[in-house]
């Protein structure tokens, strides 16, 4: 990656949601006016943020998992467990 992409890469901390409502809201907007270019467009749209959040709760249970049965600390690094 180059030093412009990594500067401008977005980071969603709290997940993909924002996205999902904004454009679940947009494609209702869109099927009320009958615009069916911008419905295909929104419904892209709302798929691909859909996954990504999905993706990103699965994650996220993923590493609260961990962190519970002690193989991640709370920092994020893995912690090695001493076998007899």
């Amino acid at each position: 990656m180059t030093k412009a992409s990594t500067f401008y890469k977005r980071n969603y901390t709290n997940g993909y949601q924002a996205k999902v409502e904004y454009w679940s809201t947009e494609l209702a907007i869109y099927t009320k006016y009958e615009a069916q270019d911008k419905m295909l467009m929104a419904k892209k749209k709302l798929d691909y943020f859909v996954a990504k959040q999905i993706e990103y709760l699965n994650k996220k249970q993923h590493d609260l998992l961990a962190e519970r049965i002690g193989v991640v600390s709370q920092d994020g690094f893995e912690i090695k467990t001493i076998q007899k």
